[in-house]
């Protein structure tokens, strides 16, 4: 598979629109909310929707109306992947002390 620059695919106009992409960026974080999408997954399609967003802008059929409504969808999303991974940390920080403790009182 050969990937294409940047620069290449903004040449070509794409038929998406703004409120797709924010339809599918409340649907993802929906899903990572709801615990059946992976959060690296999730991050992976928030950056393809983001780049898809900005070919939009450039081609010139973005409105304010629209990039307002992908603003607050990314948002949404980027604070849910946070926190998701905020989450993950703190339980795996919990899971190291308790194994930690354990190898502690063995030695003790």
């Amino acid at each position: 598979m050969i990937k294409k620059s940047a620069s290449e695919e903004v040449g070509k106009a794409t038929a998406t629109t703004e409120g797709t992409l924010a339809a599918l960026a409340i649907q993802i974080n929906g899903f990572l909310l709801e615990g059946t999408l992976d959060s690296r997954f999730a991050a992976k399609l928030t950056k393809r929707l983001k780049k898809e967003a900005e070919a939009i802008s450039e081609t010139g059929k973005a409105t304010k109306a629209g990039q307002r409504e992908l603003d607050k969808a990314f948002d949404m999303l980027d604070t849910a992947l946070r926190d998701h991974d905020a989450r993950l940390l703190v339980t795996s920080n919990a899971e190291l002390r308790v194994t930690d403790n354990a190898v502690a009182s063995k030695r003790s």
